[in-house]
């Protein structure tokens, strides 16, 4: 099995889709609306594929490194700590002078069975399935 499917959530934000990028890829507000992370910083000032993203959560430090990147339209990070990580799939796209966001997390690579892999996303969901709607809550409170 080479992915599993966590979840998919799409919002629409009422900003254009420069300024959702610019907000979505500020790390260092990560914490204002990704579930859990208590810090988070990159390792190069300049993002492109291979990219880490160090964050810490739970008292443990922990990476994403970016997969694919497609400047005020896609980004893809996946967790770094081992071969049954995550993928996250942010695509946007304008909507009439408003941003669509479409969120796809997947179970990537994984050496776990089908039921391994459904007990990981449903924990998952639990903890991250309402990270659009923070997000957008975020983005149209932010400055």
């Amino acid at each position: 099995m080479s992915q599993f499917s966590v979840f998919e959530s799409t919002v629409v934000i009422h900003l254009p889709v420069h300024r959702v990028w610019e907000l979505l890829t500020d790390w260092s507000a990560a914490p204002l609306w990704m579930p859990g992370i208590a810090t988070m910083h990159s390792d190069d000032v300049q993002l492109r594929v291979g990219t880490n993203l160090i964050y810490r959560v739970g008292g443990h430090e922990r990476r994403y490194e970016i997969h694919d990147l497609i400047e005020n339209r896609l980004l893809v990070a996946h967790t770094s700590e081992n071969p049954d990580g995550l993928s996250y799939r942010f695509d946007l796209k304008d909507d009439a002078g408003y941003t669509e966001v479409v969120l796809q997390v997947a179970v990537i690579n994984p050496d776990l069975g089908v039921q391994e892999c459904e007990e990981l996303a449903r924990s998952v969901r639990e903890a991250e399935g309402d990270m659009l709607d923070q997000l957008r809550f975020y983005a149209e409170q932010a400055p």
